[in-house]
């Protein structure tokens, strides 16, 4: 059978997100069994992603971005060691001007 490969985490973004606007997302908080995640309901007052977002989340596979669209800032290791990420779609960050 499948692994699970249909079980998709939709995030909603600004609940995620500090008073300034500042998008926090760690592994940890990613149940188990979870491949693919959808950050939804992009926001205008979520504006800029924590250090280590998503850093080191070794099971997913797919990640879209959408809710990220009024992201300007970035903090480091955005992504970074996500070993299983397959292709990931980063239109959504044309609006990022600075990566911290």
């Amino acid at each position: 059978g499948s692994f699970g490969s249909d079980r998709i985490l939709r995030l909603d973004t600004p609940t995620f997100a500090d008073d300034d606007g500042c998008l926090e997302l760690v592994k940890e908080w990613i149940p188990e069994g979870i491949l693919n995640i959808c950050l939804a309901n992009p926001n205008p007052s979520v504006t800029s992603t924590a250090d280590g977002f998503l850093a080191d989340s070794k099971r997913i596979t797919n990640i879209d971005l959408l809710g990220l669209q009024n992201i300007t800032t970035i903090g480091e290791e955005f992504l970074s060691g996500c070993s299983r990420l397959k292709t990931v779609d980063f239109r959504p960050l044309e609006n990022v001007t600075c990566i911290d």
